[in-house]
């Protein structure tokens, strides 16, 4: 076990190319599966509420973040750093629709509009500093710099909506939304592992560990989606 220091990259051959860390693409194509799947579950649990819509969005974005993560792993003795820059633009556009989904509920009406569109600013102020950092710092000499804006992001962006709405959701609309809070407690670890380098094994990193967790997450919001269907259909049929 290493903290606060990574276990030397495991290298392989394949097709004549030199290839890297094929742990993480394994857990990253695993969570693309799981993810295309929920997206799928999703869509079948309504596929016109703006609430499942945006989040069956998130789950193909999410999931195609990921694999594109794990083949920038892979192959980053050929694309560097710069291979890495898709999934860090497009982990921010994941959020953002969480933010857009958590909102399309909001109890107050008249409110809808104006937080999309804070959001919407949001997203591009974000976007544009990704950029900035991305085009003006060698993150050649430290990647993890590169995750410094999307990690910030995610946990204002999952903290204020998977948190705090949801805390509010589950008083006001239904105790269903408790998974999706919940799910914000499982991640919490994330920041300590990725933080402070906690690799297990040079098999299960830190990224490995990681890994589990966010499948753990995506399960809790599938299980929050799946009960607030359940509710909306129950509704409907006692009407």
């Amino acid at each position: 076990m290493l903290i606060g220091t990574d276990f030397p990259k495991i290298e392989f051959s394949l097709f004549g190319l030199d290839l890297v860390e094929p742990n993480a693409f394994i857990g990253d194509t695993v969570i693309l599966i799981v993810a295309l799947f929920f997206a799928y579950k999703t869509h079948k649990i309504s596929a016109n509420q703006p609430f499942y819509k945006y989040w069956k969005w998130f789950f193909i974005v999410f999931g195609i973040s990921f694999f594109g993560g794990g083949l920038a792993h892979v192959f980053f003795n050929y694309w560097g750093v710069t291979g890495k820059h898709f999934s860090w633009y497009s982990g921010i556009v994941a959020v953002c629709l969480i933010e857009l989904a958590m909102i399309s509920v909001f109890p107050l009406q008249t409110w809808i509009k104006n937080l999309q569109i804070i959001v919407v600013l949001k997203l591009i102020i974000v976007l544009i500093i990704q950029t900035i950092i991305v085009n003006s710092i060698d993150l050649t000499i430290d990647p993890q710099k590169g995750l410094i804006v999307p990690t910030i992001n995610s946990v204002l962006g999952l903290g204020l909506t998977l948190g705090f709405l949801s805390v509010y959701y589950q008083r006001k609309i239904s105790p269903s939304f408790k998974y999706l809070w919940i799910s914000t407690l499982v991640l919490i670890p994330n920041t300590a592992i990725q933080g402070m380098k906690i690799n297990i094994h040079p098999w299960f990193d830190r990224n490995d560990f990681s890994h589990v967790l966010l499948i753990t997450g995506l399960i809790l919001y599938m299980i929050a989606l799946s009960k607030r269907g359940k509710e909306i259909q129950l509704e409907k049929d006692n009407k």
